[in-house]
């Protein structure tokens, strides 16, 4: 907790895309809004001047994901029309579980401001979704299973040159070619070791030498792994084997 140590200080993982408009405007596209989404936007939002969120994509149904989404209320309204909300059938459903007024505005019993979300479907994973004039190509990816061993789906997403894979299990087949050709991937690194639904560090760093991107970003990192010891693995593996695999950070801003 010491201003040495912060960059261990980590909240829910989620990126904000910040698009140049041809109308001047910037385009703030939110990916994901965990339960820790108030605390982050009330840091990082206002250190950097971001006072509008034009939409949001959700990668999957689970808490850190989109339990924030009722905080999203003061940034609801701002341009005169409900905040408009990207996700898959099954995100959806969980969304509607967890806060049925926010699906359903009859659930709702008026005893506050609610979030206006306008709920777009994302029906096909297998096409790009246009967002504020920015493509984003679903990812899908195994994020482990359900009791009956299916195995449980979260939505990477690639926009341009940038793979963002916040929660990953495994690359499935037809994903990994979506993948191949990014300048930037971010990927999931929650433990030292494989989890039954998460990469650990020794599985992410074995799918950077696999995709042998410029760039390499862990994110979802828990508490089992120092950002400073990340740092010097890191410099190691870019003396040994030429690859860039850094520790991402809360506030971390990535110009391209």
């Amino acid at each position: 907790m010491t201003a040495e140590g912060s960059k261990n200080r980590r909240r829910n993982s989620s990126l904000l895309v910040c698009a140049d408009h041809p109308d001047g405007r910037q385009r703030n596209i939110l990916i994901d809004c965990g339960k820790s989404f108030y605390a982050s936007a009330t840091d990082i939002f206002i250190k950097h001047d971001i006072d509008t969120i034009d939409a949001v994509l959700l990668t999957h149904g689970h808490a850190d994901a989109m339990f924030g989404l009722d905080d999203l209320r003061a940034w609801t309204g701002r341009n005169g029309r409900p905040l408009p909300v990207y996700c898959d059938q099954e995100t959806l459903d969980s969304v509607a579980c967890a806060f049925p007024y926010l699906v359903n505005a009859a659930m709702a019993t008026g005893s506050g401001v609610v979030s206006q979300l306008e709920f777009k479907l994302i029906e096909d994973l297998s096409r790009p979704v246009e967002i504020e004039g920015v493509e984003f190509l679903p990812l899908p990816v195994e994020h482990g299973f359900y009791s009956d061993g299916r195995p449980y789906y979260c939505n990477g997403y690639r926009f341009g040159d940038v793979s963002y894979l916040s929660d990953c299990s495994k690359i499935i087949d037809t994903t990994r070619p979506l993948i191949t050709g990014s300048q930037l991937i971010v990927l999931d690194a929650l433990t030292p070791t494989l989890l039954s639904s998460h990469f650990g560090y020794e599985e992410a760093v074995d799918e950077a030498r696999k995709f042998r991107a410029p760039r390499m970003l862990l994110t979802d990192i828990s508490h089992h792994l120092e950002h400073g010891e990340l740092e010097r693995r890191a410099k190691k593996l870019l003396a040994e084997e030429g690859l860039v695999v850094d520790p991402a950070y809360d506030g971390l801003v990535v110009d391209l």
